[in-house]
Order: C-alpha cells, then structure tokens, then sequence
C-alpha cells in the first residue's frame, strides 16, 4: 500500500489538472481581452457542431477535435472531451508504470519517475501540446526498445495486457491527431516508422493499423469528408511553412544570441545522445528507426520555438524526447560484443544530463511561462470543486456566459432578418450563437493566420462567390497596440479589400463599438486595375511612388532569400521586413511587411490607419488625407548575405465603381 499510495496521488494531480471538468472563467472587461486566442478557441466548438469542413471551409492548424485541446469545448461536446482527456490520463499513467515496474534497478527508477514527475508538472502548468503526443512516443519508442532485442536473453517482456495497452494509446493518438497539425504529423511520422519496420519484419501492423483506424473514425466522426483531409493536412502545411515569416520580430528578438546558441547546443547534444544510443545498439534498423524519428522531433520543435517564437512549448517537447531518449540507454546491450561498445553507455547519459541543464539555462533566460504553485494547485482544487458539483448535478460548462460576454461589444444596429455573417479581422465570438445570425466564415477565419499568398488568395474567393460570400461582415482596423508585430494594416487579408469595397457597401459607421457595418450589394461595382510600373529596389532604397489624383494604388512586392538565405531560413529562421511609408503631410509610419503576404498584393495608398480611413474609401467626395508619397523598404537585423540582390516592386491604379474615379 505504501507503494501504490504515491502513483495514486499522482494519478489523482493529473486527472484533476489535465482533465477539463468545467469551462474556465474568462476575462472580458473591453475588445481587447477577446484576442486571437480567445477567439479561436471559442470558434472551435461551434466549428465541430455546425460540421464545417476542415481543409475546405475552415483552414487552421487546429483540427475538428482541436476542443480537445481547449479550454472551451461548447455544451455538447464536454462530456465527450473530458471522456477523453480521463482515458489519455489514465492510459499514459499506466504506461509509466509499466516502464517503472520493467526497470528495476535504482537508477532506472529515478529516470522513469524522475523524468514523469518533472514532465507531468510541465503538462499541468500549460505545456500540453508535449502531453498530447505522449501516447504516439510512448507506443513508438517501446515498441523499437522491444525490438531492439526481442531475440535476445534479455528482451523486455511484453504482456498481453502491455500490448493491448500500445493498442488502445494508438487508438487515442490517432483521435488526438486531429487536435493540432504538430500533433497529426509527429505521431503520423511515428506509426508510418512503425509501418515500416512491421513490413521489413512481414508482421501484422496492428498498431498503424489501430492509429489509422481511429484518425479516419475520428475525422468522420467529427462530421468530416474524407476527401477533405488530405486537403486539410495540404493546406496546414502551408500555413506551418509561413509562420516563422508572419512571426518573425527580428534576427535575435524576442532571443538573443547567447540564448540562441544555449539553445541549438542542447538541440545538437539530444540528438547526438540519439546517435549515441543507436551506436550502443549496433545500429540495428529499430535503433536506426527510433534515431530517424528523434531527428525529425527536434526539427519540428525547433521551426516551431524559434520560427513560431515560442520557445517555451519548444523546451516542453524536447525534454520529452529527452526522456524517451534516455530509457534506450537502460536497454541492456547486445551480448558477446567488444567492450569499447559499452563506452556509450555512459557518454550518452552524461550528454543527455548536460542537454537538461542547457534546457534549463534556456528555460531561465526566457519568459518560461510556468504558472507558481499557488496557481497550480487553485487551479487543481477549483477543478475538484467543479467535479463535485457537476456529481451533483449542477452545471459545469460556461459556454452561454462565455457567449453572452461576446456578445456585449456589438449591438446590431439597422440590421434585418436571417442573415450570413462575418467578422474582420478576429473577433468571431461577436456572432457565433447570436439570434439572428448565421456565422459563415472565411477559411482562414482569422486574418492574422492567412499569412501565406494562397491563404490570403483563398480568403479572396470566399467572396468572389457571391452563394456563399455573407450578407454582412463586421470590418474593425486593429489600433497599433493590437495589431500582432504592428503589420502594415492593409497586409490583413489584403487581396479581399478590393472585394470588399466592390462587393460591399458601408451600411453603418458605428455598428457597435468599434466596427464598420458592410452589406452585399446586389450588384457588385465593376472593379479594374491598370499596370504602372515593374521596377527592381534595393534594401533601404527610398523610392516615389507615381501621384495620381483619385486613384488607389496597389502593389505588389517580392522578396527572394540567397541560397545562403534559404539554408539559414530552414535552420533557423528570417529576420523581419520593415516598410517606411512617407504620407502627404510628411508623416512618416513604420510597419512590418510579411514576405508572402506583400507577394499576394495589397492596398498600398492610401495608408489605412484606423475604421474612418477605411470608411472614407466609400466616399466619393475628395481623397483620403493618408496619400503615401514614398516608401522604403528595409531588413535591418537581415545578415548581408541572406536577401536577394533586389526587391520588386509592382504597382497598379486600381479604379472600383465610381471610388476615387478623376
């Protein structure tokens, strides 16, 4: 009893921290607390309710069961979301047993609890996308250790209750795919090396086929087509791939070098504790396997700390392949070797030891966002305290107050009957589950996260499409202080403002707060552009732009990396783009420009600072005051050698309905 007294207590801190018992309370006192994060999260179950397409109608890398990750899981899904979150609790807690009952001996013990302990905290202090792939890298790295020497005097016994237990956490990791792309495609990665390693040895793939039975079963489940998942898993790809770009805030912020180079140093040991632990085990394919899937882990987590600048979620991963790394050393080595072998036996252990302490030194220099433990455990008695009064039959879930609270920012003003709407740039909560109202989202529903040219594109056909383009959009210009690295304001979904002003006309002027009431027209206004200019521009060049009375300008800027670039950008990641735009009254507003974004086209002039300027674009009584004259565009942090020689810059007068016409 004493033995087990401890586990339970554990198992207990875990259910109560990681299981999602009720809906958490939300501050919203103005619009800026309904910010990105709120707002997806909030989307996400009316996502899965009203069976939106993933890949189709919904581009993010959140999947349909990304509530099983969120803080928010809608009414009717809860019940099925803490289902699963106590089986993924359960199911893990039972797996570190058995790895603790299968190592015996001292230093064994201190690794699988020392390293579930420390790993457990990280889960339960706000590190989950690590504990969501646990039950990919448990099955994973158990299964190539048992591989390692299943033919050997010391094989590691697998039960048959062992072996249903792999089965059921690659039920569960399949399921869990579908919450976050990372998660989709590392534990993909994992059973597609298990796949692999069951053809070589002509077997059965009970458990690809257990992970790929369960992804499908979950895809459909969640009111999917199949034909949109690969569609889906495409477009994440993309959206993944211009991160690192969208994100960026410069060559060394928010880390700098020194922290940077701590961090790539522990990256490089882990994987040379990798190396060192396949070397202990000749080589041999399952070690190779274990090696090749440690590798790709390390490259996901460091695009994702470094290009995603959240290093913090970084650390939590590889610590967590750490650990697994760690257990392949207490693997008892082929017997009847030369002993030089046996060397790596203990250069692994002190490489990966090493890599913990750089891990840490990281973690230190950070803003490490590891809540103190006065707030963990608050957080683990409220959720106590919520499972009593849910056995008691008192509601659990937020959802309709969560809503409500939404719903205070914007009053419907002059608006009529049943109609299809959207929200620009971010605040989708304001009408999902409004009376009245039909949510009809674009598919990248934010516009923060159509970052990429075919992103921002796809957005753009959304209203082409006049069957499913919305009756209304609610349009809001973000303030400086809320627009995510101060982007240059006509780079949100640029390529749909030329849409908006012809498709659309400004109904109401203060609907709301702080929004732009836009109604579809009937028909729309007709809409050209005619080419000005192709020109090549150096970095820091200022250059004029062509002062035209009563046109818009729309450009069109692109920007190459060297080859020494692109190896740095695939290392690593790219410094920002600054754009200096010189207005006709000598004001002079720095912005950050996204590469791909700027490719894709924009409104270039005039400058669009705030909702009056945009609204002054429907007016046909004189030109806006913010007339770009000239603008300059510069890398500052950017190495020498890693842009192209020369920035292009194209331009155009775009003309739309009678809008600034001479």
């Amino acid at each position: 009893m004493v033995k087990i007294l401890p586990k339970l207590v554990l198992l207990a801190i875990m259910l109560l921290a990681l299981a999602p018992i009720g809906s958490p309370e939300v501050k919203m006192d103005n619009l800026g607390d309904l910010n990105v994060d709120v707002a997806f999260q909030i989307a996400l179950p009316y996502f899965l309710e009203q069976h939106l397409q993933f890949g189709e109608q919904v581009v993010f890398t959140y999947g349909p069961w990304g509530i099983l990750m969120s803080a928010f899981t809608g009414p009717t899904w809860h019940v099925a979301a803490v289902l699963f979150r106590i089986s993924l609790v359960v199911c893990v807690f039972l797996a570190l047993c058995i790895l603790a009952a299968r190592y015996s001996y001292r230093n064994s013990l201190i690794v699988t609890w020392g390293g579930a302990i420390a790993l457990v905290l990280l889960w339960i202090t706000g590190h989950r996308d690590s504990y969501f792939l646990v039950p990919a890298l448990l099955v994973a790295y158990q299964r190539w250790a048992f591989d390692i020497v299943a033919a050997k005097d010391a094989a590691l016994p697998v039960q048959r209750a062992e072996y249903l237990l792999w089965i059921a956490l690659s039920l569960l990791s399949g399921w869990a795919a579908l919450a976050k792309f990372n998660i989709f495609a590392v534990s993909a990665v994992a059973y597609l090396l298990i796949l692999a390693d069951d053809v070589r040895r002509r077997r059965w793939p009970t458990l690809p086929s257990a992970y790929a039975f369960a992804l499908l079963l979950a895809w459909l489940g969640g009111g999917q087509s199949l034909a949109n998942l690969p569609l889906w898993v495409f477009r994440c790809l993309d959206l993944s791939n211009g991160y690192a770009d969208a994100m960026s805030k410069g060559f060394f912020i928010p880390y700098g070098a020194g922290l940077v180079a701590i961090y790539y140093s522990a990256v490089a040991l882990i994987m040379v504790a990798a190396i060192a632990a396949t070397a202990r085990h000749h080589w041999r394919p399952p070690a190779m396997l274990s090696l090749l899937f440690t590798l790709f882990v390390c490259a996901v987590s460091v695009k994702h700390g470094m290009g995603g600048n959240q290093i913090e979620q970084s650390l939590a991963v590889l610590l967590t392949i750490l650990w697994f790394v760690s257990h392949l050393f207490l693997i008892p080595a082929v017997r009847n070797v030369e002993e030089g072998r046996y060397g790596t036996a203990r250069f692994g252990p002190a490489t990966a030891l090493t890599a913990v302490v750089l891990l840490t030194a990281v973690a230190a220099g950070t803003n490490f966002p590891i809540r103190n433990q006065r707030d963990t455990w608050a957080d683990v008695r409220g959720n106590a305290s919520t499972l009593v009064r849910g056995l008691r039959g008192d509601s659990t879930d937020r959802w309709d107050e969560v809503l409500a609270k939404a719903h205070r920012f914007w009053v419907p003003v002059d608006v009529l009957g049943t109609r299809t709407i959207d929200v620009y740039p971010q605040h989708a909560p304001l009408v999902i589950g409004r009376e009245g109202f039909r949510y009809s989202p674009r598919p990248a529903f934010l516009s923060l996260n159509a970052h990429t040219a075919a992103l921002a594109l796809l957005n753009a056909r959304h209203l082409e499409d006049g069957t499913i383009a919305p009756d209304i959009i609610l349009f809001h210009v973000l303030p400086r202080e809320q627009n995510v690295n101060n982007r240059y304001p006509t780079l949100a979904d640029g390529p749909s403002w030329p849409l908006l002003l012809s498709n659309y006309t400004l109904e109401n002027e203060n609907a709301g707060s702080e929004f732009l009431l836009l109604k579809k027209r009937q028909e729309p206004l007709h809409s050209e552009r005619k080419f000005l200019l192709d020109v090549n521009l150096k970095l820091g060049e200022t250059f004029l732009l062509p002062q035209s009375e009563g046109k818009l300008l729309w450009a069109e800027i692109e920007m190459k990396r060297s080859p020494l670039g692109t190896f740095v950008h695939a290392l690593y990641k790219s410094p920002h783009v600054l754009i200096e735009s010189r207005a006709k009254d000598n004001a002079v507003h720095t912005f950050q420009i996204v590469p791909e974004l700027g490719q894709a086209g924009f409104l270039i002039s005039p400058l669009v600072k705030n909702d009056s300027a945009f609204a002054e674009l429907y007016r046909n009584s004189g030109m806006p005051t913010d007339i770009v004259q000239s603008i300059k565009i510069s890398s500052p942090e950017a190495p020498d050698y890693f842009w192209g020689n020369a920035v292009r810059l194209r331009l155009w007068a775009l003309r739309i309905g009678s809008i600034f016409q001479q």
